[in-house]
């Protein structure tokens, strides 16, 4: 079942209603229900490979012996093996949202080998942790200790908390129809024929391919985590306005957080982390990205796009020290502006750029397109080519300006969370007419300047791919 549909938004109504008019202690239950009933709807292969992962780990987590790693690695093995044979192997298996539960179960369990979390006995209790429906088909992804209380011990219907889940609905929805869907179109037209488009042209399919990617990724997130507390349930944050990052590193401290600390966590310090010397760490963070890179898919560009990332931190260290020299020789205050931009408009090109790769049909490809972005074309800006990209001047217009909303709501996030407030909170604090003005607000341009209905099919989210 997609977000973007009017049948969600009914099951949702419905969900929440019953939810609040039922005991407490019985809202675990109802909320199995809406997880499985949402995930029926992916069909029966997915709903027999998702069962399969339930309880394996499920069996694990119950079995398991002291001490004893055959039984993880085992059931690590099946459960990878699932997800490899639905990514890698045959092309009429769908199995939505199994990247993410995979990573899930296998988190689960090695905390449970850990001792960290004592394993869940009650078989449905476990499998509503794993189909908690908001989450399940793109994150964020979840770790027990965050979730599971929060799903069985049963919430009383608090306006605020219902308010502040609907602002970020609406704000998820705007990124994705509104954003992601329109810049899909010039991003299509552009990587769908690489060699008519060189120079500006490739810069801008870069460009909004980037801001596609985290409109798209972190709407549906946002949708997640406003569904999510329309029950009263908290999910883990999973971006913080990663394009302001003045680094790879700290790129990766707010892009999809929760898959980078699960990396960290089971893959990066498992291998050793930097506790073994310079060589091994380069070694671990490179290994580390490979990982990643085949996570979201078998093409050989995903495993580039990771290598990318991982050379871009090791080159990064290793020159720290001659960037370190210049610094100091050229008597540049690191805190200035000028130089905070700098980092940002050099790490968010670095980004780019793989994510050129990322979205490329093929590595060649994605070099071929890297080196037209050196063509000089500038003229293209004015003299309305741009204009034939898939959408005209009118709705060309309307992407810039709602990607200005986007940079001007997102530079408040930034400013507010480093105050230690958030943007919702300082809503919440406004008059009641000024609240509701903003979600009607949101809502009328959504439904006014949304991609959607016949002609503009809402295009799947980019992550319920991988």
């Amino acid at each position: 079942m997609d977000f973007v549909t009017l049948t969600f938004g009914l099951f949702l109504l419905i969900g929440v209603i019953v939810y609040y008019f039922i005991p407490k202690n019985k809202q675990w239950i109802w909320l199995l229900i809406l997880g499985m009933f949402f995930y029926a709807q992916a069909g029966k292969k997915a709903c027999v490979f998702l069962a399969a992962s339930i309880l394996t780990s499920y069996l694990y987590g119950i079995f398991h012996e002291k001490g004893k790693k055959i039984g993880l690695f085992t059931a690590i093995c099946f459960n990878l093996a699932l997800l490899a044979f639905v990514k890698f192997k045959p092309s009429f298996v769908v199995v939505v949202g199994i990247s993410f539960y995979t990573l899930q179960i296998i988190a689960y369990m090695v905390d449970v080998y850990k001792k960290e979390i004592k394993p869940e006995r009650n078989l449905f209790r476990y499998a509503l942790f794993v189909t908690f429906f908001p989450q399940i088909l793109q994150g964020p992804i979840p770790r027990w200790k965050q979730l599971s209380g929060q799903l069985f011990e049963g919430h009383r219907f608090d306006y605020e908390t219902f308010c502040f889940g609907l602002w970020l609905m609406i704000w998820g929805y705007f990124q994705k129809l509104v954003i992601a869907d329109r810049c899909a179109i010039v991003v299509n037209t552009i990587f769908g024929n690489p060699g008519a488009y060189e120079g500006v042209y490739a810069i801008l399919g870069g460009v909004l391919y980037s801001i596609q990617l985290y409109t798209d990724f972190n709407g549906c997130v946002c949708i997640a985590t406003g569904v999510a507390q329309l029950f009263g349930i908290t999910l883990t944050p999973n971006f913080k306005q990663p394009y302001f990052a003045t680094g790879i590193s700290d790129f990766w401290h707010r892009w999809h957080i929760s898959l980078s600390s699960w990396l960290r966590d089971y893959i990066y310090i498992p291998l050793g982390g930097n506790r073994k010397g310079t060589l091994r760490k380069y070694i671990n963070l490179l290994l580390t990205f490979l990982i990643s890179g085949i996570w979201h898919g078998g093409g050989l560009h995903f495993i580039v796009w990771g290598l990318m990332h991982g050379c871009y931190q090791v080159l990064g260290s290793v020159f720290m020290p001659v960037r370190n020299k210049l610094v100091k020789m050229c008597s540049i205050n690191r805190d200035s502006f000028s130089h905070q931009l700098y980092k940002r408009i050099a790490t968010f090109t670095l980004v780019m750029l793989a994510w050129v790769m990322f979205r490329a049909d093929s590595v060649m490809s994605g070099l071929r397109m890297m080196r037209s972005m050196l063509v000089f074309n500038p003229w293209v800006l004015v003299n309305g080519d741009l204009y034939t990209l898939g959408i005209g001047q009118m709705e060309f217009t309307l992407l810039m300006m709602s990607i200005v909303v986007l940079f001007v709501v997102s530079f408040l996030q930034d400013q507010f969370h480093k105050g230690g407030v958030s943007l919702r909170g300082v809503l919440a604090e406004q008059s009641l007419i000024f609240r509701w003005g903003i979600i009607l607000l949101g809502i009328f341009t959504i439904l006014l300047f949304g991609i959607y209905g016949p002609g503009y099919d809402a295009s799947e989210f980019i992550y319920g791919q991988f």
